[in-house]
């Protein structure tokens, strides 16, 4: 929803959600937007499903750090212009930790179904791809713009959003209800 959205603002010219003529195709406050609800929200659901108290109080302490630098980010970069780096890079940490955890617990963990059936697998695995490769992109966008274009690293963006995306589908596809599907076998 939020590429097709920002693909609209970015082309064409009667929708624009920055008022200055410099950036009137500018879309990246969709994102900034987006990235914030998105890390939240996947900390709050790996933090439900994570028995470890340790890896609780990471994702809490994570959450609270990652909130801290999104208010941080705002007084460094323009947050209608500019993706917020620093808040990008301290969510992607996180989540990469908290994806990458589920993942092993649901990986060594024998289950009544095959782990290709679980749609968080499939999650788990487009997260890790695509938040490995995010903010190493955007930050390279942001602040070495030259070496972004003239190596071309917007198609590897743009390769890392078709698997995060294809991960999400197959997972849609091939899931059973989440009830059977997590149960364990002793």
């Amino acid at each position: 929803m939020s590429e097709v959205l920002g693909l609209i603002v970015r082309d064409v010219d009667d929708i624009q959600l920055v008022y200055r003529q410099e950036y009137y195709n500018y879309n990246t406050i969709i994102f900034n937007i987006y990235d914030i609800i998105f890390f939240l929200y996947f900390f709050f659901v790996y933090y439900q499903l994570s028995d470890s108290r340790l890896t609780k109080n990471l994702i809490k302490y994570g959450g609270v750090t990652f909130s801290l630098t999104c208010i941080g980010n705002l007084f460094l970069q323009d947050f209608f212009t500019e993706p917020q780096n620093f808040a990008i890079i301290v969510g992607s940490i996180i989540l990469i930790y908290t994806a990458s955890t589920y993942l092993y617990k649901l990986i060594i963990t024998k289950h009544r179904l095959p782990i290709y059936r679980n749609l968080l697998f499939w999650l788990c695995i487009g997260i890790l791809f695509f938040y490995i490769c995010y903010p190493i992109s955007m930050y390279i966008l942001s602040f070495e713009y030259d070496f972004f274009i003239l190596n071309n690293l917007s198609k590897y963006h743009y390769i890392s959003i078709g698997v995060f995306y294809a991960c999400i589908i197959i997972g849609l596809i091939l899931m059973k209800r989440l009830r059977i599907a997590n149960e364990v076998l002793q």
